[in-house]
């Protein structure tokens, strides 16, 4: 069939030759606008040899599988194996119940809810940061009051820190100690506690 083809390749391009190409060019008619590849090969034109196909790809479907993967080996590939490695959906063990609101999350990872309200409690302290102190420069420390805690402070506190009031009362989870410094110096007295009534 494909030695057919080419022949009928060859045929259509022959005839483009003798009716197109002698009348642009005018010149007596000579085989050399054919190309060498288009050609039918010796092998293919014999009609007393028996189509073969690896004549044509030699060697094009090499990477064809040659052999039918039993039931045994997709179904491994699939699920695995208990005794190596198993691909079923097994129930987790590390799902945790949140103490403060009671949804599940993972065991060494934050509640998301519970993220959740402090990054939109987070977003409307930057905005409002934002709307008082803008873009200039702020040479004092930026200390947050909510509504309701100004008589809690005295007068040092305002003209030390730069205030920012929050029209809307603290949250319960977002305690007044976050307020403090990390790297306030605490001083901590100790004591020697030494065993009694031994022997």
């Amino acid at each position: 069939m494909a030695g057919q083809m080419l022949k009928r390749w060859a045929d259509a391009l022959v005839h483009f030759e003798y009716v197109y190409l002698n009348a642009f060019l005018r010149q007596p008619h000579t085989p050399q606008w054919i190309p060498l590849l288009v050609q039918p090969s010796q092998e293919l034109v014999h009609k007393n040899e028996s189509f073969n196909i690896n004549s044509i790809f030699d060697g094009f479907l090499w990477g064809v599988p040659t052999c039918r993967r039993s039931a045994e080996k997709r179904m491994m590939r699939k699920y695995g194996s208990p005794q190596w490695h198993n691909k079923l959906i097994l129930p987790r063990k590390d799902i945790k119940v949140c103490g403060t609101c009671g949804y599940y999350h993972e065991e060494k990872c934050l509640c998301p809810n519970c993220y959740s309200k402090v990054k939109a409690e987070t977003t409307i302290l930057q905005e409002q940061m934002i709307k008082e102190l803008g873009i200039n420069p702020v040479e004092k420390e930026v200390a947050i009051v909510y509504q309701g805690e100004k008589n809690q402070f005295n007068d040092e506190f305002f003209k030390d820190n730069k205030v920012i009031e929050v029209e809307k009362p603290r949250p319960k989870w977002f305690s007044k100690n976050l307020l403090q410094k990390s790297n306030a110096n605490v001083i901590i007295e100790t004591s020697t506690i030494k065993p009694h009534d031994l022997g």
